[in-house]
């Protein structure tokens, strides 16, 4: 069984190493260890570091800063090409500790789960400001409601995928992050996932994923939308569509009911065309979204159909 640690970085010759070093050099289950290093188009001497590396077994250098999502892609299309049975994703400023590597792929070996993330208590992380744990919070909940089961840290980097699990994956919806998009796009193919609960180390520097709390909001929200669109297309038209609808219906309805009550039974003019007009126009929008809604969703069926086809195609090739 072979362990692929992949790390992606940008311009972190100062602390890569001590990433590398808290990794753990045997694992119980685990035959070989092997580490991938992504440099993202760094402009410092992070790639010099990795090579000089004698943990190191490949380091994948990205000609320009192409972004954490570019990044993560890579690492997993490097950690399949050298074999790995079962992946880890880490990040290059030690944030999570080497030593919850064996917890986080304990359910993989035991066969309980084929995708773990490592899961921190936001509340007790004392370096986040309070409007970072209400969004970490609410953007956890968002995508728990979207996955249909319990995601308790949806943007945890410390992940473990199997190697059937990383076959899936793929990042299309940002640049900015790939943390959002793999829990979606896993749980739509329904991957079993798991969550082990872990401590993070204090911080050695700012983020350099966001510059502050409401550019992390932002982006994190139009990632969410974006993938809300791109995996449940249905769910966005319905709910369009009785958006448009149920105020159609009610000016429609309001129409019906003053043209029998007035006109029918007391001949009296209802002077309510406008209501008339404006709920039709209304149900033509909402009709027309919930057209869009099964076209959307028809292409998406297609999509997955298309994804498991490519997915046996590489399983025949290995």
């Amino acid at each position: 069984m072979k362990l692929v640690v992949q790390i992606p970085c940008y311009n972190e010759e100062e602390f890569l190493a001590a990433a590398i070093n808290d990794i753990p050099e045997k694992i119980a289950g685990i035959t070989e260890i092997g580490i991938v290093v992504i440099d993202d188009g760094s402009a410092d001497k992070t790639a010099e570091v990795a090579r000089a590396h004698p943990r190191v077994n490949k380091v994948v250098q990205l000609p320009y800063h192409q972004g954490l999502a570019v990044g993560f892609r890579a690492g997993i299309e490097a950690s399949l090409g050298l074999g790995a049975d079962i992946i880890v994703n880490t990040d290059a400023d030690n944030q999570y500790p080497g030593r919850y590597i064996p917890e986080l792929i304990k359910p993989i070996l035991e066969k309980q789960a084929e995708f773990v993330v490592g899961a921190r208590n936001i509340d007790d992380i004392e370096h986040f400001s309070y409007p970072k744990k209400l969004a970490q919070r609410a953007g956890s909940r968002v995508i728990s409601f979207i996955c249909s089961q319990p995601v308790p840290d949806a943007t945890s980097g410390f992940r473990a995928f199997s190697r059937s699990a990383a076959l899936w994956i793929d990042v299309i919806a940002s640049n900015y992050t790939y943390t959002l998009e793999t829990l979606v796009r896993l749980s739509s193919h329904k991957v079993r996932l798991a969550h082990v609960p872990i401590t993070v180390n204090p911080p050695i520097r700012k983020s350099r994923l966001m510059g502050n709390s409401l550019e992390y909001i932002a982006k994190s929200t139009l990632d969410i939308l974006t993938l809300v669109y791109i995996y449940s297309p249905l769910k966005v038209f319905i709910s369009l569509a009785a958006f448009f609808c149920l105020p159609g219906l009610f000016l429609t309805g309001r129409f019906v009911y003053y043209y029998i009550t007035l006109t029918v039974e007391r001949n009296i003019a209802t002077g309510y065309v406008q209501s008339l007009t404006i709920g039709v126009g209304l149900l033509i929008i909402g009709f027309f979204m919930l057209l869009m809604g099964i076209t959307s969703n028809l292409i998406h069926t297609n999509r997955k159909l298309l994804e498991r086809l490519l997915l046996l195609q590489q399983k025949d090739r290995e």
